[in-house]
Protein backbone atom coordinates (compact mmCIF):
# COMPACT_ATOMS: atom_id res chain seq x y z
CA UNK A 1 0.00 0.00 0.00
CA UNK A 2 1.38 3.42 -1.02
CA UNK A 3 1.70 5.91 1.84
CA UNK A 4 0.40 9.45 1.70
CA UNK A 5 4.01 10.73 1.79
CA UNK A 6 4.92 8.61 -1.24
CA UNK A 7 1.87 9.84 -3.13
CA UNK A 8 2.80 13.43 -2.41
CA UNK A 9 6.37 12.72 -3.58
CA UNK A 10 5.12 11.26 -6.84
CA UNK A 11 2.87 14.29 -7.28
CA UNK A 12 5.71 16.76 -6.78
CA UNK A 13 7.94 14.85 -9.20
CA UNK A 14 5.14 14.77 -11.78
CA UNK A 15 4.70 18.53 -11.54
CA UNK A 16 8.46 19.05 -11.99
CA UNK A 17 8.53 16.74 -15.04
CA UNK A 18 5.59 18.57 -16.63
CA UNK A 19 7.26 21.95 -16.00
CA UNK A 20 10.54 20.76 -17.55
CA UNK A 21 8.72 19.38 -20.59
CA UNK A 22 6.83 22.64 -20.99
CA UNK A 23 10.06 24.62 -20.91
CA UNK A 24 11.66 22.25 -23.40
CA UNK A 25 8.70 22.57 -25.75
CA UNK A 26 8.78 26.34 -25.51
CA UNK A 27 12.50 26.35 -26.26
CA UNK A 28 11.98 24.04 -29.22
CA UNK A 29 9.27 26.25 -30.71
CA UNK A 30 11.51 29.28 -30.31
CA UNK A 31 14.31 27.51 -32.18
CA UNK A 32 12.22 26.45 -35.18
CA UNK A 33 10.30 29.73 -35.47
CA UNK A 34 11.54 32.84 -37.30
CA UNK A 35 14.36 34.79 -35.70
CA UNK A 36 12.57 38.07 -36.43
CA UNK A 37 8.91 39.02 -36.89
CA UNK A 38 7.91 42.44 -38.28
CA UNK A 39 4.37 43.81 -38.56
CA UNK A 40 3.93 46.89 -40.76
CA UNK A 41 0.98 49.20 -41.16
CA UNK A 42 -0.44 49.59 -44.64
CA UNK A 43 -1.43 53.02 -45.94
CA UNK A 44 -3.33 51.67 -48.94
CA UNK A 45 -6.51 49.70 -49.40
CA UNK A 46 -7.01 45.95 -49.34
CA UNK A 47 -4.94 43.83 -51.70
CA UNK A 48 -6.83 40.61 -51.06
CA UNK A 49 -6.92 38.44 -54.16
CA UNK A 50 -4.16 40.29 -56.06
CA UNK A 51 -1.25 38.12 -57.13
CA UNK A 52 0.90 40.35 -59.34
CA UNK A 53 4.37 41.63 -58.55
CA UNK A 54 7.40 43.15 -60.24
CA UNK A 55 11.18 43.13 -59.92
CA UNK A 56 13.08 46.01 -61.50
CA UNK A 57 16.44 47.75 -61.63
CA UNK A 58 16.53 50.52 -59.01
CA UNK A 59 20.03 51.92 -59.55
CA UNK A 60 23.63 50.77 -59.60
CA UNK A 61 23.81 47.43 -57.82
CA UNK A 62 20.19 47.63 -56.65
CA UNK A 63 16.91 45.93 -57.46
CA UNK A 64 13.40 46.63 -56.18
CA UNK A 65 10.99 43.75 -55.61
CA UNK A 66 7.34 44.75 -55.21
CA UNK A 67 4.29 42.67 -54.38
CA UNK A 68 0.86 43.89 -53.24
CA UNK A 69 2.04 47.11 -51.63
CA UNK A 70 5.12 45.53 -50.06
CA UNK A 71 8.58 46.49 -51.35
CA UNK A 72 12.09 45.10 -50.78
CA UNK A 73 15.22 46.92 -51.97
CA UNK A 74 18.22 44.65 -52.57
CA UNK A 75 21.58 46.41 -52.29
CA UNK A 76 25.06 45.22 -53.24
CA UNK A 77 27.10 44.27 -50.19
CA UNK A 78 29.78 46.82 -51.03
CA UNK A 79 27.68 49.55 -49.45
CA UNK A 80 30.77 51.63 -48.68
CA UNK A 81 30.88 52.48 -52.40
CA UNK A 82 27.62 54.45 -52.10
CA UNK A 83 27.79 58.09 -51.11
CA UNK A 84 25.47 59.54 -48.49
CA UNK A 85 23.73 61.51 -51.25
CA UNK A 86 23.11 58.34 -53.26
CA UNK A 87 21.73 56.62 -50.20
CA UNK A 88 19.31 59.46 -49.56
CA UNK A 89 18.00 58.99 -53.10
CA UNK A 90 17.47 55.27 -52.79
CA UNK A 91 13.87 54.26 -53.63
CA UNK A 92 11.44 54.02 -50.74
CA UNK A 93 11.13 50.45 -49.52
CA UNK A 94 9.70 48.62 -46.53
CA UNK A 95 12.89 46.60 -46.13
CA UNK A 96 16.49 46.76 -47.38
CA UNK A 97 18.27 43.48 -48.12
CA UNK A 98 22.08 43.67 -48.18
CA UNK A 99 23.41 40.79 -50.28
CA UNK A 100 26.50 38.76 -49.28
CA UNK A 101 29.81 40.10 -50.60
CA UNK A 102 31.59 38.54 -53.58
CA UNK A 103 35.33 38.12 -53.91
CA UNK A 104 37.07 41.47 -54.04
CA UNK A 105 34.13 43.36 -52.53
CA UNK A 106 34.30 45.02 -49.15
CA UNK A 107 31.36 44.28 -46.90
CA UNK A 108 30.32 47.42 -45.08
CA UNK A 109 27.17 48.97 -43.72
CA UNK A 110 28.14 52.35 -45.17
CA UNK A 111 25.06 54.51 -45.87
CA UNK A 112 22.85 52.27 -43.74
CA UNK A 113 24.45 54.05 -40.80
CA UNK A 114 23.29 57.45 -42.05
CA UNK A 115 19.80 58.95 -41.76
CA UNK A 116 17.19 58.23 -42.86
CA UNK A 117 17.48 54.91 -41.08
CA UNK A 118 16.03 51.94 -42.91
CA UNK A 119 15.20 48.48 -41.56
CA UNK A 120 17.80 46.24 -43.19
CA UNK A 121 18.71 42.55 -43.31
CA UNK A 122 22.46 41.87 -43.37
CA UNK A 123 24.24 38.50 -43.80
CA UNK A 124 26.00 37.15 -40.74
CA UNK A 125 29.17 35.08 -41.18
CA UNK A 126 29.86 32.09 -38.87
CA UNK A 127 31.07 33.36 -35.50
CA UNK A 128 30.49 36.98 -36.46
CA UNK A 129 28.53 39.55 -34.47
CA UNK A 130 27.18 42.84 -35.80
CA UNK A 131 26.29 45.76 -33.56
CA UNK A 132 23.28 47.72 -34.73
CA UNK A 133 24.43 50.99 -33.10
CA UNK A 134 20.89 52.31 -33.12
CA UNK A 135 20.16 51.12 -36.65
CA UNK A 136 17.25 48.85 -37.53
CA UNK A 137 19.49 45.93 -38.47
CA UNK A 138 18.47 42.29 -38.69
CA UNK A 139 21.65 40.16 -38.92
CA UNK A 140 20.88 36.65 -40.21
CA UNK A 141 23.03 33.52 -40.30
CA UNK A 142 22.43 30.61 -42.68
CA UNK A 143 18.94 29.05 -42.38
CA UNK A 144 17.58 31.79 -40.14
CA UNK A 145 14.31 33.43 -41.19
CA UNK A 146 12.50 36.73 -40.92
CA UNK A 147 8.70 37.01 -41.26
CA UNK A 148 7.16 40.32 -42.29
CA UNK A 149 3.48 41.11 -42.70
CA UNK A 150 1.88 44.18 -44.24
CA UNK A 151 -1.92 44.10 -44.44
CA UNK A 152 -2.76 40.95 -46.44
CA UNK A 153 0.75 40.51 -47.79
CA UNK A 154 3.31 38.20 -46.23
CA UNK A 155 7.06 37.99 -46.76
CA UNK A 156 9.39 35.30 -45.49
CA UNK A 157 13.13 35.86 -45.94
CA UNK A 158 15.42 32.86 -45.45
CA UNK A 159 19.20 33.16 -45.32
CA UNK A 160 20.44 30.37 -47.58
CA UNK A 161 23.66 28.41 -47.29
CA UNK A 162 25.80 27.90 -50.37
CA UNK A 163 26.81 24.73 -52.18
CA UNK A 164 28.06 21.78 -50.16
CA UNK A 165 31.34 22.50 -48.46
CA UNK A 166 30.84 26.26 -48.25
CA UNK A 167 30.17 28.27 -45.10
CA UNK A 168 28.13 31.33 -44.34
CA UNK A 169 25.23 32.93 -46.19
CA UNK A 170 25.31 32.59 -49.99
CA UNK A 171 22.03 34.39 -50.67
CA UNK A 172 18.48 35.01 -49.51
CA UNK A 173 15.19 33.41 -50.52
CA UNK A 174 12.26 35.82 -50.62
CA UNK A 175 8.81 34.24 -50.55
CA UNK A 176 6.12 36.86 -51.17
CA UNK A 177 2.46 35.99 -51.04
CA UNK A 178 -0.92 36.05 -49.41
CA UNK A 179 -3.18 33.38 -47.96
CA UNK A 180 -3.65 31.71 -51.37
CA UNK A 181 -0.48 32.03 -53.45
CA UNK A 182 3.19 32.99 -53.34
CA UNK A 183 6.27 33.64 -55.47
CA UNK A 184 9.88 32.83 -54.58
CA UNK A 185 12.81 35.01 -55.61
CA UNK A 186 16.37 33.95 -54.80
CA UNK A 187 18.78 36.87 -54.37
CA UNK A 188 22.35 35.64 -54.69
CA UNK A 189 25.88 36.94 -54.98
CA UNK A 190 27.32 33.55 -55.97
CA UNK A 191 27.49 34.05 -59.73
CA UNK A 192 29.67 30.98 -60.26
CA UNK A 193 26.87 28.82 -58.84
CA UNK A 194 24.23 30.12 -61.29
CA UNK A 195 24.29 26.99 -63.43
CA UNK A 196 23.45 24.78 -60.44
CA UNK A 197 20.81 27.01 -58.85
CA UNK A 198 17.84 25.22 -60.44
CA UNK A 199 18.98 21.91 -58.94
CA UNK A 200 20.03 23.34 -55.59
CA UNK A 201 16.89 25.48 -55.17
CA UNK A 202 14.03 23.51 -56.75
CA UNK A 203 11.42 25.60 -54.93
CA UNK A 204 12.55 28.97 -56.32
CA UNK A 205 10.80 30.63 -59.27
CA UNK A 206 13.31 33.34 -60.16
CA UNK A 207 16.92 34.23 -59.31
CA UNK A 208 18.62 37.61 -59.21
CA UNK A 209 22.29 37.00 -59.98
CA UNK A 210 24.78 39.87 -59.72
CA UNK A 211 26.58 41.02 -62.85
CA UNK A 212 28.53 44.07 -63.90
CA UNK A 213 26.15 47.01 -64.31
CA UNK A 214 22.88 45.25 -63.52
CA UNK A 215 21.73 41.91 -62.05
CA UNK A 216 20.81 39.05 -64.37
CA UNK A 217 17.53 37.18 -64.12
CA UNK A 218 17.22 33.40 -64.26
CA UNK A 219 13.98 31.42 -64.46
CA UNK A 220 14.53 28.49 -62.11
CA UNK A 221 11.31 26.60 -61.84
CA UNK A 222 7.80 26.30 -63.15
CA UNK A 223 7.43 30.07 -63.40
CA UNK A 224 7.67 31.95 -66.69
CA UNK A 225 9.49 30.21 -69.55
CA UNK A 226 13.13 31.22 -69.89
CA UNK A 227 12.43 33.09 -73.12
CA UNK A 228 10.01 35.39 -71.28
CA UNK A 229 12.55 36.39 -68.64
CA UNK A 230 14.94 39.19 -69.69
CA UNK A 231 18.59 38.21 -69.33
CA UNK A 232 19.48 41.57 -67.74
CA UNK A 233 17.27 43.37 -65.26
CA UNK A 234 16.03 46.75 -66.53
CA UNK A 235 14.24 49.76 -65.06
CA UNK A 236 11.05 48.56 -66.78
CA UNK A 237 11.44 45.37 -64.84
CA UNK A 238 9.91 41.94 -65.02
CA UNK A 239 6.32 41.25 -63.93
CA UNK A 240 5.53 37.99 -62.16
CA UNK A 241 2.42 36.22 -60.95
CA UNK A 242 2.23 34.33 -57.69
CA UNK A 243 1.30 30.64 -57.86
CA UNK A 244 -0.89 28.55 -55.63
CA UNK A 245 1.22 26.24 -53.46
Amino acid sequence: MISQESSMGYGVRAVVVVAVLALACSWGVAQIGPRYVIELRSQGGSTEGMARGRVQLAGRGMALVRFQGLSVLTVDADTQSYSDEEARNWPEADLVLVTPPTAGHFFGLGPLMKPPGRPAIVPLAPGETISSKGMQLYPMAAWETLDLRKANTKLRVTAMAGAQGTRGVAGFMLELGNSRSSYRVYVSCAEDEAAALAQRLPGADLALVPARGAPRLLALNRGAPLKDVPAVLTAAGYAFTADKR
